[in-house]
């Protein structure tokens, strides 16, 4: 689905026009370099506006008010891209054609009331709902350690280098500490001015109408601005991988390693990637799949994905400790061998295959339709007719010369039991 991209004072509308779907879906994405200490205060900031607002100034007022729109869907999350920190905000109502016609401004209105107008009181944020937060945070953050995958893939992130893809994105209770319902009001007043600003509207709309309502309704005033470097340039792996052993109170060791990659040309970046990472770890029917798991039964679990903005690709598994001289052996071998071109021609084919399909399906859901926009005008990306015929042309040799630039760096477990299966 094509878009049609219009320039504003402050930023860019982006409209895709489809009958495909009842709904009308607005997305709203506000970007800036990130500081990690403002990690904790921005998802704090996203659960208060979405929790109350002015009008709304009750969380019962605000849910009541979703209702009469027809069970309208609302809602805001924080997502690190690179060197960006990307907030979000969602709108899904029913198309007004379904309702009734004043169902498009005073949806879109709602969303303006979100974003523009707080539940503020004597310069500050409301501290009963403040405080609501603050526990949620506080218990969100301090239970992250509990769950053992995603605790093996933080601390190798760590260890990894000194990079923003090291940061916690779930943020850090001693941030959270110093945040109070005055200085989180201002941080907003502040992000509200400085970030850039894409909107996105998919749905059957009228186009003249969904301009003049985006307009009035979503008028930020901050001043457009050109975009920093959004990919992150890593140093050289290093030349002796670094490798951590964590003791453990589970049962099922959790191993995470990390690999760095740089000075891809255009093609391997957009597209031979993709298709190694299908072969690696990333499909269905991957060699790590294949020889680690179903064949040697070294791994309860073993995956490959790449984070293309961090210019890392991550590799987790879940093992018996037993094992994990074993298992990490066996990823180095399967790396080497395909660098030296042992891949055959059904494994290239059924990773295309699986990608295609994949890409495919971008089409069956609005929310990864718009999705799908955000990514190609974050990372530059061809449309999805032309990425879909690129993906064909990857060849054994594409994929034997990307596999040289991809070199662990850092390979961190969490140890388990020595046998342990949880």
């Amino acid at each position: 689905m094509k878009e049609k991209i219009i320039d504003l004072k402050y930023g860019k509308l982006h409209l895709i026009k489809t009958k495909k779907f009842r709904t009308i879906d607005v997305k709203v994405v506000l970007s800036d370099v990130i500081r990690k200490d403002e990690i904790t205060k921005r998802n704090f900031l996203t659960d208060y506006l979405t929790l109350t607002t002015k009008k709304y100034n009750t969380k019962r007022a605000l849910a009541l008010k979703t209702q009469d729109l027809y069970s309208l869907y609302l809602s805001a999350y924080n997502r690190r891209i690179g060197n960006y920190l990307i907030t979000k905000f969602d709108l899904s109502f029913l198309d007004p054609k379904y309702t009734e016609e004043k169902m498009l401004e005073s949806s879109i209105g709602l969303l303006h009331e979100v974003i523009f107008n707080p539940n503020v009181c004597n310069g500050m944020f409301v501290e009963e709902f403040f405080n609501v937060i603050k526990k949620d945070l506080t218990v969100e953050i301090s239970t992250t350690n509990e769950n053992s995958r995603l605790y093996a893939n933080v601390k190798m992130l760590e260890n990894l280098g000194d990079k923003p893809y090291s940061y916690h994105g779930f943020g850090y209770l001693e941030d959270l500490d110093t945040i109070t319902p005055k200085n989180l009001y201002e941080y907003y007043k502040e992000f509200i001015k400085k970030a850039n600003v894409d909107i996105y509207v998919c749905g059957d709309f009228d186009e003249e109408r969904i301009i003049e309502i985006i307009k009035e309704k979503l008028n930020f005033k901050t001043i457009k601005k050109e975009k920093g470097e959004l990919l992150i340039l890593n140093d050289k792996p290093r030349s002796i991988i670094k490798e951590i052993v964590e003791e453990s109170k589970f049962s099922q060791s959790k191993l995470s390693i990390g690999c760095k990659f740089n000075s891809l040309t255009e093609f391997q970046f957009k597209y031979v990637l993709n298709i190694y990472n299908m072969i690696l770890g990333g499909g269905f029917n991957s060699k790590f799949m294949q020889e680690i798991r179903e064949k040697d039964s070294l791994a309860y679990y073993i995956s490959s994905s790449v984070n293309k903005a961090d210019g890392v690709m991550i590799i987790q598994s879940g093992i018996s400790y037993n094992n994990y001289h074993k298992v990490v052996a066996k990823v180095k071998d399967i790396m080497k061998r395909i660098s030296k071109g042992e891949i055959t021609d059904d494994e290239i084919k059924s990773a295309k295959a699986e990608y295609l399909s994949a890409l495919d399906q971008i089409q069956d859901n609005v929310e990864s339709i718009i999705e799908w926009h955000v990514t190609k005008n974050i990372f530059n990306l061809d449309e999805l007719e032309e990425r879909c015929e690129k993906i064909t042309k990857v060849t054994k040799e594409d994929l034997m010369e990307i596999a040289k630039k991809i070199k662990i760096d850092t390979i961190y477990l969490l140890k388990g039991d020595e046998d342990g299966k949880n």
